[in-house]
């Protein structure tokens, strides 16, 4: 399978699931069921930023990957984004509780912490977009990159090192390619 490529069509063939943040599950212990994401409707005449991370809870994710997307959330919406989706192959349980934990409270749900379900999705984008954790227990998971993807077209598409963390997925630099 060839790399995905800026200009290229975003893959859509995977249904990602997340847990919806409402009022009713505002406790960290306390969630919904799982809905679907479902890429090929929600892509097309939308502009998303999707950013992955190893884990959820993990100290880089936690501290200073994330974080970045929910300060800016409001930034954002100004420069025409319509959703940005945090990924892990997390359950979404795990990731809506994360959700929380970072302070995402907006029942307008402008951010989701989603699931690529066993690393489907990464693994659609080429080489490098799933990582091997296994040597630590963890086993496959998504490294950590971004992408901005414009009316189901990708218009910008870079991953980290091995799980590093630099500008290439830093909110502001997200931003700025805006």
């Amino acid at each position: 399978m060839s790399p995905v490529e800026i200009s290229d069509a975003f893959p859509t063939d995977v249904k990602l699931k997340y847990i919806p943040y409402s009022k009713e599950h505002t406790d960290i212990s306390a969630c919904g069921n799982p809905v679907i994401y479902d890429l090929a409707k929600e892509l097309p005449g939308k502009k998303i930023i999707i950013t992955a991370a190893p884990g959820a809870f993990t100290p880089t994710c936690t501290e200073q990957h994330i974080p970045g997307y929910i300060k800016d959330a409001e930034k954002f919406k100004a420069k025409g984004v319509d959703k940005i989706i945090v990924l892990t192959t997390n359950d979404p349980f795990v990731n809506a509780a994360w959700g929380k934990a970072l302070g995402y409270t907006n029942e307008e749900n402008f951010i989701i912490f989603a699931t690529d379900p066993n690393g489907a999705l990464s693994t659609e984008l080429g080489d490098n977009y799933l990582v091997d954790l296994s040597k630590v227990g963890f086993g496959l998971r998504t490294n950590r990159y971004a992408a901005i993807v414009d009316n189901g077209k990708v218009t910008f598409l870079e991953n980290e090192d091995e799980g590093g963390f630099s500008d290439i997925t830093k909110a502001d630099s997200l931003l700025g390619r805006l």
